[in-house]
């Protein structure tokens, strides 16, 4: 974002722009279905988004600017991916530059990815550790997750020493807990829980 746009997020903007990202992240994944090039297509999209725009937010602001004419943006697009990109991909940042929206590549790298994966039954897992996983250890867990959720996972790694010990395990909407921290909280509840009652309980004997 950059200093001069107000801070939309979590508003209804902000969910405008997220249907207008999906609409033309769904063109994207449509259009390189045809030719069978989904999986390079959304993958340069994400190196583009992430070794470039990231990397070069001048460069970023250029293409998402509406004082650039399209035909200087489209020239821009050619010197710098032409022959080097997926023509496809080329010929989409041209669409979206003409139809105002290059501001929009991150969260239409985002949905294309979210959409094909979708597509291809993968679903992304979160996996918090106490400690780092080896490789071993990465593909035990890899086809555990894939018989629990009847999905391909794709697995992100997050190393959290107040675990203690075991893994938790985000899979959309549902979280999945075996920490030691976790058990430990849970007989340090049972245990006051526990206390309470038989203060309760005392009380009323003595009433």
């Amino acid at each position: 974002m950059s200093r001069t746009e107000p801070d939309v997020s979590g508003t209804v903007y902000d969910e405008e722009i997220a249907h207008v990202a999906r609409a033309y992240a769904q063109a994207l994944v449509n259009v390189a279905e045809k030719t069978g090039e989904v999986e390079d297509v959304v993958g340069e999209l994400e190196e583009f988004e992430r070794d470039i725009l990231r990397t070069n937010p001048r460069f970023a602001e250029l293409l998402a600017s509406s004082s650039v004419p399209p035909e200087d943006k489209d020239r821009i697009i050619n010197e710098a991916f032409g022959g080097r990109a997926l023509p496809t991909l080329v010929q989409f940042l041209k669409v979206l530059n003409h139809h105002g929206r290059l501001g929009l590549l991150v969260p239409v790298a985002r949905e294309a990815r979210a959409l094909w994966d979708k597509k291809q039954n993968r679903r992304p897992v979160a996996v918090r550790s106490a400690i780092e996983l080896d490789e071993g250890q990465k593909a035990a867990l890899r086809d555990k997750v894939a018989a629990m959720i009847a999905a391909t996972p794709i697995l992100s790694y997050t190393v959290d020493p107040s675990l203690i010990g075991g893994l938790v395990l985000q899979v959309g909407d549902d979280l999945y807990d075996t920490s030691l921290k976790t058990k430990l909280d849970q007989m340090r509840r049972r245990l006051v829980e526990g206390k309470a009652r038989e203060m309760a309980s005392s009380t009323n004997l003595i009433d």
